[in-house]
């Protein structure tokens, strides 16, 4: 494989981790740019969208090479995207090869997520947090905490079956919903509403309309208003669990 190769395999490879981990792509378009940037060539071209990224870089004597990536999975890891930002930086400065770089964003792209138990304390925790602000009842608190835990692991499980994106999310509506609910006859002094309120909050795609923002903001209109639509769907479809449950039980 020559080295323009090498090298715009390094740019899609960066700008995919990046994409599937939550960055903005005006962030990933110019990481792209910067990486190709180093063979000093003109109309060099970078395009980032939130399903697909292209790159083209021009050759001399020979025609451009272009090459395209298709993204089938998004999530959001910060900590994958500051590792891919101090990669290319130190590709772009010159710090290290482009072989050590291909190693590194290899590196960068198997590393180990958060172990399952930390995750699921975690989703008991924010639920917990938030029902106690709601309510400021310690009760709230604790029941929510249950509920988000469990919630963890029906998280974790869904994630690993072929289902279409937003059905999961229904599923995860109707789940904290029920469990609120079911519990309330058994912690007759708790508020459901509240209960329901911190269960959801990890669900909350607040990051993703965050990013909307933000790259509409920066002129990324296409990508802007397709993360805009899929945080407003996941937020119908949790509200649409919820509502589902609730009409049930009432």
């Amino acid at each position: 494989m020559d080295n323009d190769t090498k090298l715009i395999n390094l740019a899609l490879d960066a700008g995919e981790i990046m994409i599937q981990n939550g960055a903005e792509t005006f962030r990933v378009k110019d990481t792209m740019r910067r990486i190709l940037g180093t063979t000093g060539r003109e109309n060099i071209e970078a395009t980032a969208l939130v399903t697909l990224l292209l790159a083209t870089l021009p050759r001399e004597d020979q025609r451009p090479l272009s090459m395209m990536r298709a993204i089938h999975s998004r999530s959001v890891n910060f900590q994958k995207v500051c590792h891919v930002n101090d990669m290319s930086r130190a590709f772009v400065e010159g710090r290290i090869t482009l072989d050590e770089a291909i190693y590194y964003l290899d590196q960068i792209s198997h590393e180990k997520e958060y172990r399952l138990l930390t995750r699921v304390i975690f989703y008991g925790l924010i639920a917990s947090c938030f029902s106690f602000l709601s309510s400021r009842s310690a009760l709230d608190g604790f029941v929510a905490q249950i509920i988000g835990t469990l919630l963890g692991f029906l998280v974790h499980w869904t994630n690993r079956q072929k289902m279409p994106y937003f059905l999961p999310i229904f599923l995860h509506g109707c789940f904290v919903a029920f469990m609120a609910c079911g519990l309330h006859p058994l912690f007759p002094g708790t508020r459901v509403d509240t209960i329901i309120i911190g269960g959801l909050m990890p669900l909350f795609p607040g990051v993703t309309f965050s990013k909307a923002m933000r790259d509409i903001l920066e002129g990324s209109i296409i990508s802007g208003y397709t993360k805009l639509v899929e945080a407003v769907v996941i937020a119908v479809s949790l509200a649409g669990g919820v509502g589902m449950t609730l009409s049930y039980f009432i």
